[in-house]
């Protein structure tokens, strides 16, 4: 912008009646000139700020008492006639003055104000020159509308929020769903509703009173906004009645894994009045648009669908839908089958030997747990592990497998004629249990086991979720003498920096990289590239899933150690590992 030749200035006449006008007036006021420096800071803009005027006349700070570094105040910007500027300094709090011709008026929070901060309202204008039309100043109104802002804020919690919980209430329930719909329907995405109610509410109600009730509703609602993402909406509609709007989940399968572990969730411990509660929960589920089109119909119909897991399978959920009943119904079967499994002598260890292709030798076997189900047959771990971590049984079934298999590999010794190494899997329930060591000291004492020879597996995934914390743990156990194993590598997402720093003695390539041995150059560059970068940091590797001649032959020639898979051995019996040993 060139520089002016004359700068244009408030004749003296003139300035002294606005003076007396800014001056001699109820409202916050202040004005500056055309060199941006303050000529007048009324006595009323004095008690909207805090700032005496003393310490603005004169100066070019007028900024000073909204901001904490200098920009421009309205004003400033109207004075230069950048009004293209005022969208970036006032982003969609802007507008042109409905009252002023020309002038330009905003409303915004400044968090620098003693007392948590003012809302303010501002309007600010343009002083122009009769004589040559030029712009010698500009003139801003202050208006302080917190109060008025907080009512408004009170309104609409009253009239959005649900007054015990916080929660969103009927009628934003409304609103988000009638939204989420519109979106749904342009992009073609998925929505679950989900209706839920509190089992057996009435009784804590009337055993324990209202008060407590009210503390149950409130530690229900907030356990249901745990388990759920900040763009799902959880809402209150009425006594103990809620509801969950999922927003765009990847898929059916996605939701049913949602409702498992909010059911979960919710069905921990809760204390009240120093009672110890366990609360559960029924849930119908209606889908968008397979269950409805408009958000009154997908209401009514996650309700019915509520009502039918109350009736026949109370604490499971329901979909509205029955042919996605069978997946939910199945779930909750295992879910109630599984706490008898252990107790009933239906789980059992399996051994997968573990050979040195180098030595040409058994070496150790890894533990694998096996369900016999009384009507679905022998059950794989992928069947019911998942199961496991969601209900918290996966703690006791995996001191189960620890003190089992190790009783087992003691008769190893006897057969073979020394000790082999024991492998087992450690899930991520497992290791942030805080008794895991304790279990495993305990263990040990009693049995006289090794640590050496208990190798305990862990995903690349699982102590990447927190490698600080999960190192501090694994350099604990390794101090303890046991063994430790990144199991399923390559699948994850570790750095080779935690690689270097995590404690390991080995890792075990994950069968997905073996299955293309032999066919596909590019995954022997990559298992080649692994197998030279654990010599490099001198651990130990066990290649998953070798099934073929192909397969062991290159793992040999490129110097892998040891191998587990169908070409040596399916997992066996306790009995029938003993007898190939």
């Amino acid at each position: 912008m060139a520089l002016k030749q004359r700068v244009p200035q408030l004749k003296t006449k003139e300035s002294g009646l606005l003076a007396q006008i800014v001056n001699n007036s109820p409202v916050a006021t202040f004005v500056i000139n055309a060199q941006h420096q303050v000529l007048h800071w009324n006595r009323a803009c004095e008690m909207v700020t805090g700032v005496p005027a003393e310490q603005l006349i004169g100066t070019t700070h007028a900024w000073k008492p909204f901001y904490p570094e200098e920009r421009p105040v309205m004003a400033d910007l109207i004075v230069d006639g950048h009004l293209e500027q005022i969208s970036s300094y006032y982003a969609a709090k802007f507008r042109p003055s409905l009252i002023i011709e020309g002038a330009w008026e905003a409303e915004d929070f400044f968090p620098q104000f003693p007392g948590g901060g003012k809302w303010l309202a501002f309007i600010a204008t343009a002083i122009w020159d009769e004589d040559t039309g030029e712009i010698i100043g500009a003139i801003e109104t202050l208006q302080d509308v917190t109060a008025q802002r907080h009512y408004q804020q009170q309104l609409e919690q009253q009239a959005n929020y649900d007054s015990l919980t916080s929660l969103a209430n009927r009628h934003l329930l409304q609103t988000r769903l009638e939204q989420s719909i519109s979106q749904a329907q342009r992009e073609g995405l998925l929505l679950a509703v989900m209706f839920l109610d509190i089992d057996n509410f009435k009784q804590i109600n009337d055993t324990l009173g209202h008060d407590a009730g009210d503390e149950v509703i409130r530690e229900f609602g907030r356990r249901l906004k745990a388990a759920v993402r900040d763009l799902d909406t959880v809402a209150r509609i009425a006594g103990d009645e809620f509801v969950v709007l999922l927003y765009a989940p990847q898929s059916v399968g996605h939701v049913t894994n949602i409702v498992r572990r909010l059911i979960d969730y919710v069905g921990h411990k809760l204390i009240v009045h120093d009672r110890e509660l366990y609360i559960g929960s029924s849930v119908g589920i209606a889908l968008f648009p397979k269950d409805g089109e408009d958000s009154e119909t997908l209401l009514k119909n996650a309700d019915a669908a509520m009502y039918r897991a109350k009736q026949h399978d109370k604490g499971g959920f329901r979909f509205y839908t029955e042919d996605l009943n069978r997946d939910a119904l199945q779930w909750l079967e295992l879910k109630q089958e599984l706490h008898y499994a252990l107790t009933s002598g239906q789980l059992e260890l399996y051994y997968q030997p573990q050979y040195s292709i180098q030595e040409k030798r058994i070496t150790g076997a890894e533990a694998l747990l096996r369900w016999h189900h009384p009507t679905r047959g022998l059950l794989h771990p992928d069947m019911f592990i998942p199961l496991a971590e969601e209900t918290g049984l996966i703690v006791p079934i995996g001191n189960w497998v620890i003190n089992t298999a190790i009783v087992d590999a003691q008769q190893w010794k006897g057969a073979y004629g020394s000790e082999l190494r024991l492998s087992v899997n450690i899930s991520a329930r497992q290791f942030r249990y805080r008794e895991l060591v304790g279990l495993l000291d305990q263990v040990i004492a009693q049995t006289g086991f090794h640590p050496l020879n208990l190798e305990l597996e862990l995903t690349e995934s699982l102590v990447m979720n927190n490698p600080e914390k999960a190192n501090e743990l694994l350099l604990h156990l390794k101090s303890k003498g046991f063994s430790l194993a990144m199991d399923d590598f390559g699948t994850g997402y570790s750095s080779l920096a935690y690689l270097r720093l995590f404690p390991f003695d080995m890792i075990k390539i994950d069968q997905s990289f073996i299955r293309e041995l032999g066919v596909n150059k590019e995954e022997e560059a990559i298992v080649r590239a692994m197998l030279q970068l654990a010599k490099a940091l001198h651990l130990r590797v066990v290649a998953e899933g070798v099934e073929t001649q192909e397969q062991r032959q290159f793992l040999e020639q490129e110097g892998c150690d040891e191998i587990q898979g169908f070409w040596f051995s399916h997992p066996l019996r306790a009995e029938d590992f003993v007898k190939l040993l």
